[in-house]
Order: structure tokens, then C-alpha cells, then sequence
């Protein structure tokens, strides 16, 4: 007997459900290796009870293809604009953080604290550079990164 397991029958019943063709006895028998009409696969017992087992399977995932489309469009745009809501609340923030550091250091370098920020950005050159980056260190402070 050819293929007594029916893998081959199982590969391309596999093949079809990955690419949503249906799954059909004619769509098999033109993708079988061996057996190639249709009534091969209707009229073998566990030809036809493994194809139909295919057929409910592909019936299953095409009814939560469904749903999963009709929910997923409004989840998908709630979700878009929820994130686009998100993203301008940190982008306000951060104005607000770089407009109250640049105050705060102006007002400290103002008072003669100019060389105790500067040695304070020296030991810690990372965050320095990164609030460089940012456009939150006035002049007197923005000069090359310290992590060089």
C-alpha cells in the first residue's frame, strides 16, 4: 500500500489550510504526489475522513478569521488612538521637563554655581549627554559630550 500513514495526503491537506485555498478532493488530487482524481480521496474511507477532518478544520479557522477581522479593525484603531494620546502626553512632558531644567540650571549658574553643575555633569557624563541631546542644558553646559 502507497503512503499507508497518509502523510503525503496530510502535507498537502497542511499546505492548503496554510495558504486558505479550499480544501477540496479536486484541489488535493491536482497536489498529490500519486494519487491524482478526485474520487481517490471521496471514495477511500479514511481518505475522505481525513479530508473532511481538514474541511471542518478550515471551516473552524475561517469563522474565527471572521471575527477576529470584524473586531480586530475598532480594537486596532481604539488601540492607535490610544497610543497616539500616549505619545503626545510624553512629548508635552518632556517640554515641560527641558523647559524646568534649563530654568533650574540657569538659575543656579546665575547664583555662581556654574563650576559645582559642571562638576556634577562630570560625574555623571551619561545623563549630561543624554539631557545635551534633549536641548535641555543651557550653552555655558552644551559643549562636546563628557563620554568621550
Amino acid at each position: 500500500m502507497i503512503d499507508p500513514q497518509h502523510e503525503e495526503l496530510k502535507a498537502v491537506l497542511e499546505g492548503l489550510l496554510e495558504r486558505n485555498d479550499d480544501v477540496t478532493a479536486r484541489a488535493v488530487a491536482r497536489l498529490h504526489p500519486s494519487v491524482k482524481d478526485a474520487s481517490g480521496f471521496v471514495r477511500h474511507p479514511e481518505r475522505r475522513q481525513i479530508l473532511e477532518q481538514y474541511q471542518a478544520r478550515q471551516q473552524e479557522l475561517r469563522k474565527a478569521m471572521g471575527k477576529i477581522r470584524r473586531a480586530g479593525t475598532s480594537a486596532i484603531a481604539e488601540k492607535l488612538h490610544a497610543s497616539e494620546e500616549r505619545s503626545q502626553e510624553q512629548e508635552g512632558r518632556i517640554e515641560t521637563l527641558v523647559a524646568s531644567h534649563l530654568a533650574m540650571i540657569n538659575a543656579v549658574a546665575e547664583m555662581g554655581g556654574t563650576a559645582k553643575l559642571l562638576q556634577f555633569y562630570k560625574r555623571f557624563a551619561a545623563i549630561r549627554d543624554t539631557l545635551s541631546r534633549e536641548g535641555a542644558l543651557p550653552s555655558p553646559f552644551n559643549t562636546k559630550p563628557l563620554s568621550d
